[in-house]
């Protein structure tokens, strides 16, 4: 699976939430622009640890064999130890509420975006026919399918959803995945950065039905050619019919 944002990163790699390099998962910090690495500084952390105990291990031997000559030189190495474990903890709070701030910026620029392209839909026209003449509400709705699609994914990986959600879900997905690689098949008014977009989020929508059906794209093809309709939509109760028991056999539903 990709990440949430459709953003291919190799394997042991990871984006800086800060200026976006991608660099080594076991960085402490991004090399590029310095800000701190959760995941790298917690390995770094156990790391230190790690070699904390050795020390302390040493400590105590050393101790056993000479603790009157070893004892003051020994206080401080214990104090030093103290204070770079509290140091570590510290790091660590420290790059959680990092976290924090930076999943709360993505949640306020998602609803910038959303809010931009309302504002721009409106332009000048009176009513909501405003939306249906703006030149980006294809990409809109593209936008807006796979938004959805990944919000329920996330619910359905915590166990949350009945048949109903997974069939709505589903058929947002068969729908994007059916667009062409330029997105063409029902939308026709993309800009060349619309239409990159769109097959990052098509590419999502099928991987969502390849996790989702543990099928193929060969056999996910078949499944949804048994849900279209005449005209090529997905057809819900044809949907709802031979979704559930695949859900079922999978332990996905009960």
């Amino acid at each position: 699976m990709q990440n949430d944002n459709s953003e291919y990163i190799p394997d042991g790699q990871v984006k800086c939430f800060n200026c976006g390099a991608v660099h080594s998962v076991d960085d402490p910090r991004c090399p590029y622009c310095g800000a701190l690495n959760p995941v790298g500084a917690e390995k770094a952390y156990m790391n230190e640890l790690d070699d904390l105990k050795d020390e302390t291990d040493q400590l105590a031997e050393d101790a056993e064999d000479d603790f009157g000559d070893n004892v003051q030189s020994n206080a401080k190495r214990i104090v030093l130890i103290v204070v770079a474990v509290v140091a570590a903890i510290a790091v660590m709070f420290f790059a959680y509420n990092c976290m924090e701030r930076h999943d709360e910026r993505q949640e306020v620029k998602s609803y910038q975006a959303r809010e931009s392209f309302r504002a721009q839909a409106r332009g000048g026209e009176p009513g909501f026919d405003a939306l249906f003449s703006w030149e980006h509400v294809d990409y809109l709705e593209v936008y807006n399918d796979w938004e959805t699609i990944k919000f329920a994914q996330s619910e359905f990986h915590e166990g949350k959803g009945d048949i109903e959600d997974y069939a709505w879900t589903v058929s947002l997905a068969i729908e994007l995945a059916q667009l062409d690689e330029s997105g063409q098949r029902a939308y026709d008014q993309l800009t060349d950065a619309e239409e990159a977009r769109v097959a990052e989020y098509r590419a999502f929508a099928w991987e969502f039905l390849e996790d989702t059906l543990q099928m193929n794209k060969e056999e996910i093809t078949a499944f949804a050619a048994s849900v279209l309709d005449d005209e090529g939509s997905v057809d819900d109760k044809k949907l709802k019919r031979n979704l559930e028991p695949r859900l079922r056999e999978l332990g996905t539903i009960r």
